[in-house]
């Protein structure tokens, strides 16, 4: 970069975003192509004009449509056959033009559709709202060898472009492409206003596509039009599944006062443009709003490959002159595991709004960077010693253009901390060459962490181990140590290092170390050192390798709002803590946290193997991660839910928490972050109206409140909550199971038996009800009680339908509605869970000397839609006469087709053994529900006895 852009560049810059590529808004939606009109040619058969866009390109006013031709018939059918007249309000009707690639195969085949493009140049004065597509057939039996088969007109509130932040859907060779904006920039020099964009393609398809040769414009609210050039990492083809990212910029001059755009994609036919998409774009803002990025790891990724951040404090050097001179240098790291090109970057720092360029003091980078490997850069700029006193922030940019004008493309925004303000933490290394093999390694340590495990400190991290060589080696058995405060001393343990057929050339490998240390040692001034061995005589000794200050590691947990990145052998990853809550279960208390978890690449990656383990008052306590989607990798677009659970006695107060996450590789298990909870979360509140949904991939499901039933007891009542879950999954799913407890005023909990007759495996839509039921006080006051429930968990899993659980998570509390199941008065429209009974047509008959007999009509009607529900609850009939039990009689509901159970068809039954000492001429018929021991009355009704000779 020339000396000259060290003087200060104004930018005013805009971020708009319209989506992150890979990562939609709410909000945004997908959108496709909208279709005008359709014609039928045939019987079967029609054509249909889709998108049709009308530009005016220098002198030519360009008309740019498709044609899809369905054929609905049993032979092939040739768009040859068919012509397309274009008529305006404004000149003679005109035949439209079919491109040249598409005339090489013109024919559909049965039960299909083609789309063919299709355009035509119409009068300067034409608006596309007055333009008629007359589509006829060619035969020579026809007068004027043609016939019109119909016309098709565009609707006056037709509109062809994407509204800003949506995606489009486009087809191309049979696949679907997606194609979504992203990282809508502006800046100023001199003369010009520069615009930067992004466009992503992804392939939603299974076969490889050839992309157009797009061409890209803006296009002003006046009409005119400016080219956009691309950074040349367009592809030609996109792969099944692949994302593609194209950077694309734009020089508008500054007398230009337009500030609002649309992105046309179009292709050349005979030197005429043809608009094929449009975009609306959001307006544009300067660079002092894109967001600092507060988080501690920083990454960039300007194509497609990451690299990590480092970034040392900023020094202010004074002068004599109105200048000072700012610097500071940064650390550039090739996180991938293959060799990459070093990418084009440009420096800035941003201070009280205005922005000076960061020259770099060395120019002559390598061209490519090494799998791991580094690349420090040094910058400095001069600026006014006015701004000193205000806060600085570094922007790291993509250089689009490297010409006599650059472009640039920001990448991300960081704060600058000043070297007056901040204790640097310098690394002292070592390298030793070692003469064993011949070959010189090189040792370096990254991932240091410090954090408690019950009455220990531990600090962790990686030591990675490089073969500088041009031979294979045969590495030491290392010794590892950390001492505090340059006197004391601790072993440490480093994973075995020997490989089994040495280091090759170039090749790393990389180890986790730990360090265990007393309780009250303090690591401010922790020293880490690695020694080797070697022979004096016979005896055994250890000389020094490489060591290590690392300062700062008291203060390496993380918070609620820190993201952590790591990486494995199978890729790079971003995990976040989104709540902890402490959950009753089972006379014991779950600490219940959940993460969200990402691919921090652009493409997926296979799910890492966790551990865990609480500390809670310095007291450690195992923990059980559990993945809740139903996915063998992870994605930079869905969040994964990792759930970790540990249990603690229920008279334990919460205290201080801490949660240590890990990753297991190939056995050895490696720290990846330390969260400190300094409070629990409060458990999500929800009407009894609300709708609880759980959007977990494979798993997504809706449930809602449905009924709540009191069955009266002797000292407690058995309160049970009937709730409604629907299957959202439009694939066959594990029906999710729940499990909860009642909480009331004073704290206190009841469980709840969870019942359901759903089956395991449901289909998209399946409705089935469940029963949360417990008992509590006898009297106790609904309104007094909260629903506590969420996701059943069993053995490190989500559990199966019968209920056996030992803990839940996603946990919600719900208001109780009243009881609505109270008793009818007769036995019409009596409440039974999601049916009502019906019974009519009671007739009790007494035989002379033997036993009566009841009978009656009964048939179940459900009060909604619903595929199952549980064989636990019963109907019990109950008759008395001058309040003494007769007999009672027990039915099912819709569990068989006899008359053991009511079913929804209406039929007779028949109830005997009545006995024919009656003190009264009538009987007492009530209808009970019964649920686990318990029965609630539904209905009663008086009943005649009529005496037969």
């Amino acid at each position: 970069m020339k000396k000259q852009f060290a003087t200060s560049i104004l930018l005013s810059m805009l971020i708009t975003l319209l989506f992150w590529p890979g990562a939609l808004s709410a909000q945004s939606k997908n959108v496709v192509a909208g279709t005008v009109g359709k014609v039928s040619v045939n019987k079967n058969s029609s054509i249909e004009i889709i998108e049709p866009y009308l530009v005016q390109w220098g002198k030519n006013n360009v008309l740019s449509f498709k044609v899809r031709l369905f054929n609905g018939g049993g032979a092939p059918l040739d768009l040859l056959r068919y012509g397309i007249t274009v008529k305006t309000n404004a000149g003679n009707p005109g035949n439209a033009i079919q491109v040249k690639e598409s005339q090489t195969n013109t024919k559909v085949l049965p039960q299909s559709s083609r789309d063919f493009t299709f355009y035509a140049t119409v009068p300067n004065q034409t608006q596309l709202t007055s333009v008629q597509f007359d589509v006829k057939e060619w035969n020579i039996a026809y007068a004027g060898f043609s016939k019109s088969m119909g016309t098709i007109k565009i609707p006056s509130n037709y509109s062809n472009t994407v509204a800003s932040g949506d995606s489009k859907i486009s087809v191309l060779q049979n696949n679907q492409i997606r194609i979504s904006l992203s990282d809508f920039f502006s800046y100023e020099t001199a003369n010009d206003r520069m615009y930067t964009l992004t466009l992503l393609e992804e392939s939603w398809g299974t076969q490889p596509v050839e992309l157009p040769k797009y061409s890209y414009w803006l296009q002003a609210e006046s009409g005119d039009l400016y080219p956009l050039q691309t950074d040349g990492s367009d592809d030609s083809t996109l792969n099944p599944k692949e994302k593609a990212a194209v950077d694309l910029y734009a020089t508008i001059p500054k007398a230009s006062k337009a500030k609002n755009f649309k992105l046309l994609l179009t292709t050349t036919e005979n030197s005429l443009n043809l608009t094929l998409h449009a975009f609306k774009l959001a307006q544009a803002r300067d660079w002092t709003s894109v967001p600092v990025n507060m988080e501690k790891g920083h990454y960039i990724r300007p194509d497609e490959d990451q690299f990590s951040l480092q970034v040392d404090p900023l020094y202010i050097t004074e002068t004599n002159l109105p200048q000072m001179d700012v610097g500071t240098t940064i650390i550039l790291k090739n996180n991938n595991k293959l060799s990459v090109v070093t990418p084009s970057l440009a420096y800035f720092v941003e201070v009280n709004h205005i922005t000076y360029v960061l020259t770099p003091s060395d120019t002559t980078a390598e061209k490519t960077l090494e799998a791991l490997e580094q690349l420090k850069v040094s910058l400095s700029a001069d600026m006014p010693k006015s701004l000193s006193k205000y806060n600085m922030s570094l922007i790291i940019a993509k250089v689009l253009s490297g010409e006599e004008h650059p472009v640039y493309k920001p990448l991300l925004k960081i704060p600058l901390n000043k070297a007056a303000e901040v204790e640097q933490t310098k690394v002292d290394s070592i390298t030793k060459t070692a003469l064993k093999d011949g070959s010189p390694y090189s040792i370096s340590v990254s991932n240091v962490m410090g954090y408690m495990d019950g009455k220990y400190q531990i600090v962790e991290g990686t030591i990675t181990l490089t073969n500088d060589g041009q031979q294979k080696i045969e590495l030491p058995e290392f010794k590892l140590k950390g001492s505090v405060d340059q006197k004391y001393s601790y072993e440490g343990t480093l994973t075995d290092t020997q490989t089994v057929n040495g280091l090759s050339p170039q090749d790393q490998i990389s180890q986790t170390f730990q360090v265990q240390l007393p309780k009250n040692a303090g690591l401010q001034d922790f020293k880490l050192s690695l020694e080797e061995p070697f022979l004096q005589g016979n005896d055994k000794l250890y000389r020094p390798v490489a060591s290590f200050s690392l300062q700062g590691l008291q203060n390496s947990q993380m918070t609620a709002k820190d993201w952590v990145y790591f990486s494995t052998k199978d890729g790079d990853f971003k995990i976040k803590r989104i709540s902890t809550y402490r959950l009753p279960v089972d006379g014991e208390d779950a600490v219940v946290t959940e993460f969200e978890l990402y691919s921090s690449s652009r493409q997926n990656e296979t799910l890492p193997e966790f551990k865990a383990a609480y500390t809670v008052n310095h007291t450690s306590i195992e923990a059980q991660p559990l993945v809740l989607d139903k996915v063998i990798s992870t994605s930079p677009d869905t969040a994964i839910s990792l759930q970790v659970i540990g249990k603690v006695p229920y008279s334990m107060s919460t205290g201080e928490v801490n949660m240590l996450l890990q990753v297991n590789e190939d056995g050895a298990e490696r720290s990846i972050g330390q969260f400190l909870i300094d409070s629990m979360d409060t458990v999500p509140q929800y009407d009894a109206n609300d709708s609880y949904s759980l959007k977990i991939a494979g798993r997504e499901s809706e449930i809602q409140m449905y009924k709540v039933l009191v069955y009266p007891g002797m000292s407690e009542d058995l309160v049970e909550v009937q709730m409604i879950q629907r299957n959202n999954n439009k694939r066959t799913l594990v029906h999710n199971p729940l499990y909860g407890y009642f909480q009331s005023k004073d704290g206190s909990y009841y469980p709840l038996d969870y019942e359901t007759n759903a089956e395991q495996n449901v289909k998209y839509g399946s409705v089935s009800i469940q029963s949360l039921a417990g008992k509590v006080p006898k009297g106790t006051n609904l309104a007094d009680l909260k629903l506590l429930f969420g996701l059943a968990i069993n053995d490190k899993e989500v559990a199966g339908t019968s209920g056996n659980a030992d803990a839940f998570v996603r946990p919600a509390f719900f208001t109780l509605v009243e009881d609505t199941g109270t008793a009818a008065a007769g036995l019409i429209g009596m409440n039974v869970g999601p049916y009502s009974l019906d019974i009519s047509n009671t007739q009790t008959k007494l035989v002379s000397g033997y036993n009566g007999t009841m009978e009656f009509t009964a048939s179940l009607t459900k009060q909604l839609s619903f595929d199952s529900f549980d064989t636990e609850h019963k109907i019990i009939i109950q008759l008395e006469n001058a309040g003494e039990i007769i007999t009672t009689k027990e039915y099912g509901l819709n569990t068989a087709e006899d008359t053991s159970s009511f079913t929804v068809l209406s039929r007779k039954y028949k109830i005997e053994g009545i006995s024919t000492n009656l003190t009264t001429p009538s009987l007492q018929v009530k209808v009970y529900l019964s649920y686990k021991g318990e029965k609630k009355l539904i209905g009663e009704q008086v009943v005649g006895v009529s005496f037969v000779k």
